[in-house]
């Protein structure tokens, strides 16, 4: 993503993105769609969005549902910064006030919060994790 895109971003949704989530992403890792399994939907608009439409769908999604849909009686957190989504069922996020780069994982089965990553570096590490193992899955299917 360009500043650019990361202004729009900010614009659309009307609020200020972290600095560490600026930074990362105008170096996002564009490789990633090389090391996702071929099958999989593109990486760069579902699970790590580098798209600013991607983002801001994602966080008006979010954020225009009533309270109880994604936490109990409350609506979706507005320190919540979704950066990515598994199918439309599951949101990778991050705090944008804290200041703390963790990445978590809103799970639609239980309502929990999941740390996927201690930072965006370490969550695109372990996506490629991931990406591995699900191709072994695949391949030890198809046998």
């Amino acid at each position: 993503m360009t500043n650019a895109d990361l202004d729009t971003i900010e614009r659309s949704l009307g609020f200020p993105l972290p600095d560490f989530y600026r930074r990362f992403m105008t170096h996002y890792p564009r490789w990633l769609l090389d090391r996702q399994p071929a099958w999989l939907n593109p990486v760069t608009e579902w699970d790590f969005a580098d798209a600013p439409d991607r983002v801001i769908e994602f966080n008006r999604f979010v954020r225009a549902q009533e309270p109880g849909w994604f936490f109990d009686d409350i609506r979706w957190p507005d320190k919540y910064l979704v950066i990515g989504s598994e199918y439309d069922q599951n949101y990778y996020l991050v705090d944008r006030l804290s200041g703390d780069e963790t990445v978590y994982r809103w799970c639609h089965e239980d309502g929990q919060l999941q740390t996927v990553g201690g930072s965006l570096a370490e969550f695109r590490d372990n996506l490629c994790v991931w990406f591995e193992e699900w191709k072994k899955d695949a391949e030890q299917d198809a046998h």
